[in-house]
């Protein structure tokens, strides 16, 4: 097995304990803090935030069966898109830096990789592996650049299909940022790209930006003839040092010999970091651990082919379901992996053979059948790292004849067992994302409408237990594709045509995924509610003002504002209704990095395109939330909302219309807080009412 490219290559956060593998070489990689833009399906971790979860533990030693309670988490934070400044603190703690990278490890004679882009805004960063931690040597060059410049920014954009590098995408005047473009997935127009980043260096200076590159390294020559002195190769650092830091229960002293320092010493930050994470797990469950780092480095591998040719010619199709069943539902109970292989054997028009239930085998004892080695019955998981995955590609790869009987039971198994924890579910989705970036993005798109599709009940799948049951699942999985380097762009795509269409099934799973996406790639998720605001459906317009309303909180009151204000073109009502609420909800609570620019841009739109009744919630919010200021900040909040006017009487009226609040009117006012933000407003406008002056 290969590592994972570029995930967290510096283990940002602690290890999590699930360990499932990773999708394919070329893009793999895990749901711990950092991921390379890529599918990461390995750790079953849990979020911990937003989608309730209600755990089932032990329920059959209790004897309790909750049907269709349990939901699937959306992934932790993952180091993608918009970046947490304390996660990047972490990163830098964290990090072992290769040579030439950072200014402490300089060469005599060259500039390093943060000089570069320190001098110049603008690195082109590639490495001579696929997995070398590209990404993840990008995000630790944006923190040294934020820790000696506290007001930048560090976020990733994405590439889609039809990607441009335009300055007016990517940059704001009122936002200097660090801006990391990974391009090693098959949607960037390399060509295209090398010939725009002569302006786009230009347009980085006056925004006071900066923007690092990641390219393939068959490509690093090109860039270097077109952009000479702004290339950086990517080396390797020690991978004994690495492995000593990743470990964070045992000590690496006296873990490698000789023999395997060689071979640790030939393995780039991602596949160290995820050898560590697997001696410490073999050694949490009682192996030596210099004993685990050998075999891990030095052991035999399984020969899955020839595992699996020797029980089809035996006829063992018991064998064969439960390998699969247990490659999808690692980890699971007894009951639920044995019923999974009987519906494949099923799917494949074998017998099952029924008994009477004092002769029929317990699901453990069925279990056992499974005599392949990495197996181990007791805890129901290959030993083995990534074995599960290679499972499911080998049937996949191998057995085309499958491919429609694995998609429709692969789909069939939430709907079927209504009892699945959330960290079942979790899994099924991973896995299938897994399958995904070797089938192809048509294979998450497929298991995601088939599970968003109306349940056994009989109603619109929208929010019956079972409908989110199968729907979080579906969510998780869009939710790790959508960001993925090769599924990325077609799967955003078909949430964007989702988000336009009519489908009430599809446009809450649309809206449900984008209040998930949106707390890294704001843009790309806020540009498909937009679309879904305006839906007939009172439950999906709930669902768009849950996400929005997260977003906007994670956000901050300035950049909310900034992205809402694309919400004006072509506002339907229900869209305006929804932008007027989501920025009095935001506003009540965000206002502390507001600037002028931009409140004074987007009350000038909502002077021209809100109706009375949703122009005054708005206005209200403000003026409540300026009252809550302090004293001498209130002039400031009131300014932008005379300005809006650009002092045109029809536009003053408007606002004094809107700043009507019930209880207070015009006239003389008392000494609360608001009379004073409404006499300091109505006195603005006044001021500035070319009718009253006229007089």
């Amino acid at each position: 097995m290969t590592g994972e490219p570029d995930v967290d290559s510096f283990g940002m956060l602690e290890p999590l304990p699930a360990a499932s593998p990773l999708a394919s070489q070329q893009v793999r990689a895990a749901a711990l803090a950092l991921t390379v833009p890529s599918v990461a399906g390995r750790e079953n971790a849990t979020a911990g935030r937003d989608l309730s979860i209600l755990r089932i533990e032990n329920y059959y030693a209790r004897g309790e069966a909750l049907e269709w309670g349990s939901r699937a988490q959306t992934r932790p934070r993952r180091g993608r898109g918009l970046q947490d400044r304390e996660a990047l603190r972490q990163l830098a703690d964290k990090y072992v830096g290769p040579p030439g990278l950072l200014p402490e490890q300089a060469a005599e004679g060259t500039r390093t990789a943060f000089e570069i882009l320190r001098d110049e805004r603008l690195l082109v960063l590639s490495a001579p592996e696929a997995d070398a931690g590209q990404f993840a040597a990008g995000l630790r060059l944006g923190y040294e650049l934020q820790r000696n410049d506290p007001d930048l920014v560090v976020r990733e954009e994405l590439i889609d299909e039809d990607f441009q590098l335009r300055a007016e995408d990517m940059l704001s005047v009122h936002e200097r940022a660090v801006v990391l473009v990974d391009m090693r997935g098959p949607g960037g127009e390399l060509q295209q790209v090398q010939w725009a980043l002569v302006e786009f260096a230009r347009e980085l200076e006056q925004h006071r930006s900066y923007l690092i590159l990641i390219v393939p390294h068959d490509q690093i020559r090109k860039f270097g003839e077109r952009l000479p002195g702004r290339v950086h190769e990517l080396g390797k650092p020690s991978s004994v040092e690495v492995f000593t830091r990743y470990l964070t229960v045992l000590d690496a002293a006296g873990l490698a010999t000789a023999e395997t320092q060689v071979r640790l010493e030939r393995m780039w930050p991602p596949q160290v970091k995820e050898l560590a994470e697997t001696v410490e797990r073999r050694a949490g469950r009682g192996e030596d651990p210099a004993e685990a780092l050998r075999d891990s480095l030095l052991g035999q591998k399984i020969d899955l082919r020839g595992e699996i040719g020797k029980h089809q010619e035996a006829g063992d199709s018991e064998w064969l379901a439960l390998l699969l069943a247990v490659a999808v539902l690692e980890g699971s109970a007894p009951e639920h992996i044995v019923n999974a292989a009987d519906a494949m054997l099923k799917k494949n028009k074998l017998k099952v053979e029924e008994r009477v239930p004092l002769l029929r085998p317990s699901p453990y004892a069925r279990l056992r059948h499974l005599d392949i080695e990495p197996f181990d019955a007791e805890t129901r998981e290959f030993q083995q790292p990534g074995f599960g995955f290679d499972v499911l590609q080998h049937f996949w790869r191998e057995h085309r004849g499958l491919h429609d009987s694995m998609l429709s039971w692969i789909g069939e198994i939430p709907r079927k067992f209504a009892d699945l924890t959330g960290e079942d579910l979790e899994r099924i989705a991973d896995r299938s994302a897994e399958l995904a970036v070797g089938a192809g993005y048509q294979i998450a798109l497929k298991l995601a409408e088939q599970w968003t599709a109306k349940g056994s009940e009989g109603t619109t799948s929208l929010q019956t237990s079972e409908s989110r049951y199968r729907r979080s699942i579906a969510v998780r999985l869009l939710m790790t594709t959508a960001t993925d380097t090769s599924l990325g762009p077609p799967i955003r795509n078909r949430l964007l045509s989702w988000s336009k269409g009519a489908n009430i099934d599809l446009q809450l799973l649309t809206a449900e995924v984008c209040g998930e996406l949106g707390t890294e790639f704001p843009r790309i998720a806020l540009t498909r509610l937009k679309h879904l605001a305006g839906s007939e459906h009172e439950e999906v317009r709930d669902a768009v003002r849950t996400a929005v309303h997260g977003i906007g909180a994670n956000l901050g009151g300035a950049r909310f504002l900034r992205y809402l204000s694309e919400w004006f073109d072509e506002a339907t009502p229900a869209r305006l209704q929804l932008l007027s609420s989501s920025a009095s909800f935001v506003l009540k609570e965000q206002l502390d990095d507001l600037d002028a620019d931009t409140t004074s841009s987007f009350w000038n739109q909502a002077l021209d395109k809100l109706p009375p009744e949703d122009l005054r919630p708005v206005v209200r919010t403000w003026i409540y939330t300026a009252a809550a200021a302090p004293a001498e900040r209130r002039p400031l909040m009131v300014e932008p909302l005379v300005q809006a006017t650009r002092f045109e009487p029809r536009r003053i009226a408007q606002l004094q219309f809107a700043s009507r609040i019930q209880g207070i009117p015009l006239g003389p006012l008392g000494n609360h807080p608001v009379d004073e933000v409404l006499f300091q407003l109505w006195t603005r406008l006044d001021e500035v009412d070319p009718i009253l002056q006229a007089e």
